[in-house]
């Protein structure tokens, strides 16, 4: 399970939620891959088969504490680096943490 997703037991899953994490047999083959989108009648399968609970994809919108928690996270990274402002491997290097810091590493 990944920071942005969490379980829900299956009656509270419903039908357009993503599927965070494969789901697998009892053998372990896979029976819906990860990003697999749920549909009605996949959740009634899903019922009937004795499956109680799913990891779904979190809601990707960012709350106002985390917006301001990344905010102060990428004003630390601007202090760390404000003496190598120009130099190229020191930039590059502060992008990819600053990217990084931002969500966009998977």
């Amino acid at each position: 399970m990944s920071k942005h997703s969490h379980y829900l037991t299956l009656n509270k899953v419903t039908a357009g939620m993503i599927l965070a994490d494969d789901l697998l047999d009892k053998v372990g083959h896979i029976l819906l891959p990860a990003g697999t989108a749920l549909s009605e009648n996949m959740l009634r399968s899903l019922t009937a088969h004795g499956v109680s609970q799913l990891c779904i994809e979190a809601d990707a919108t960012p709350t106002p504490e985390e917006l301001k928690e990344r905010q102060m996270k990428i004003e630390r990274i601007q202090l760390l680096f404000r003496k190598y402002p120009a130099e190229q491997p020191v930039c590059l290097l502060q992008q990819y943490i600053q990217h990084y810091r931002e969500g966009g590493a998977s």
